[in-house]
């Protein structure tokens, strides 16, 4: 005798299957959205809003990049979690996503179960500018200077757990001195204060502050990563000051944790033919990102790890949690 209601069973299974590809192969019929978990005008909105006119014309649907800043990124990654699994809803995230586990005790999400990794799109060294005012003019004057003033310095950052955080932590930790974090809702927020000289340093992004030091506004001390920019080779790193001292950001969209396996697919195969774009890329690297790309498996794996990394990176530098 059949039996009726595992048939039935299986025949559902079968139509949310051809329905789950179907979605896929149609996606997307609708405006998608990109959340930025930083003000407009920084590195995070400008790799969002290059990639998000890619797509725009590559799907021919509208890309909408939205500014959600404040709250150590966690206002736009729990909107991000929050939102219906349908591929319409995206977060450009950054290192932040792994390293807000070991800096705060509670968040209102799960990074693990919540968000599903979709693509690295690039990576980005950070970089330690200051008014041309500043008493320091090397990373080394800048050491001297903050161990006779320990505590009376400042740095401004793109707020707590952001890749400028992150760095400047570290950087204190291996250089053994005392700067006060002073945490704004974009890492272009702080330049501006640096600017005018409200507070001597800012750590940022390379893109950031590259065009600000060739206008003749702001003076870069040195960058994160281990070996010199190719866009700026003038400038020194600061592991040539710190020995071992590296910090890398990353750029990489994020969607709710229940999306299709087919979605993921869909959206990792088209960032990454907008990435295989030669103007596309050009335009990244000029402004001194490593264009990455690659499978969401391998995102996924980076996210891991580097939450693995921060968290003892996180204690071993003493960061205080929010």
């Amino acid at each position: 005798m059949t039996n009726r209601p595992l048939l039935a069973i299986a025949f559902a299974g079968a139509l949310l299957a051809s329905s789950t590809a179907d979605s896929a192969d149609r996606y997307p019929v609708r405006p998608v959205r990109v959340i930025v978990p930083f003000a407009a005008g920084g590195t995070f909105d400008l790799v969002a809003r290059v990639v998000a006119q890619q797509l725009t014309d590559l799907w021919r649907q509208q890309v909408i990049v939205e500014n959600r800043p404040g709250g150590a990124t966690i206002i736009a990654a729990e909107l991000t979690a929050n939102a219906t699994p349908d591929g319409y809803t995206m977060l450009l995230s950054p290192n932040s996503l792994a390293a807000n586990p070991a800096l705060h005790k509670k968040l209102p999400y799960d990074t693990q179960r919540d968000f599903r990794p979709l693509v690295l799109i690039a990576t980005q060294s950070m970089a330690l500018g200051t008014n041309l005012s500043f008493k320091a003019n090397s990373i080394r004057d800048l050491i001297a200077l903050a161990k006779a003033e320990p505590g009376l310095l400042a740095y401004g950052t793109a707020g707590i757990g952001s890749g400028g955080h992150l760095a400047g932590e570290i950087f204190k930790s291996m250089a053994g001195i005392d700067v006060t974090h002073v945490s704004y809702k974009g890492g272009n927020l702080a330049m501006l204060d640096v600017i005018a000289n409200q507070i001597p340093l800012v750590m940022t992004g390379l893109p950031n502050l590259l065009p600000l030091q060739r206008a003749g506004k702001i003076r870069i001390l040195g960058i994160t990563d281990t070996k010199r920019a190719t866009v700026a080779p003038e400038i020194p790193t600061i592991a040539e000051t710190v020995p071992r001292y590296e910090f890398r950001n990353w750029f990489g969209l994020v969607a709710p944790g229940a999306i299709a396996t087919d979605l993921v697919r869909r959206i990792n195969a088209d960032v990454n033919t907008v990435l295989a774009d030669v103007g596309t890329r050009q335009r990244l690297l000029e402004q001194g990102f490593d264009v990455i790309g690659g499978s969401a498996q391998e995102f996924d794996a980076l996210v891991k790890a580097d939450t693995l990394k921060f968290d003892k990176v996180i204690r071993d530098a003493g960061i205080q949690i929010n």
